[in-house]
């Protein structure tokens, strides 16, 4: 059964004292995904300030912020390590990129 199929228990919400515990009854009603959407919108937000900087650079800073977010938030336990594998393949993908592109005489 999934969490559509029971009845929703509100009583964990009641007992909420705190934003934080709010947060941590909705990431663990979701399967720890919410955590994980919070930091894909933290990656696009940091993207979208540092592109006055040029694309490449602004993704490797994106990148780099978000894989070590998820590494804090993994150990915490709040995010899938599906999560932490994502960020560190753009990381990789977009360190090799910039490290091709220099080599073959770009910036």
């Amino acid at each position: 059964m999934g969490i559509m199929d029971t009845p929703h228990n509100l009583t964990a919400l009641a007992e909420s004292e705190t934003v934080t515990d709010l947060v941590t009854v909705a990431n663990n009603a979701t399967g720890q995904v919410l955590m994980g959407l919070f930091l894909i919108g933290i990656f696009f937000i940091i993207l979208m300030v540092m592109g006055k900087n040029g694309f490449e650079k602004a993704m490797l800073v994106a990148s780099y912020c978000c894989f070590i977010l998820s590494l804090f938030l993994r150990y915490a336990g709040m995010i899938n390590f599906l999560f932490v594998i994502l960020f560190l393949a753009i990381a990789a993908f977009t360190t090799l990129y910039m490290g091709l592109s220099r080599s073959r005489g770009g910036e």
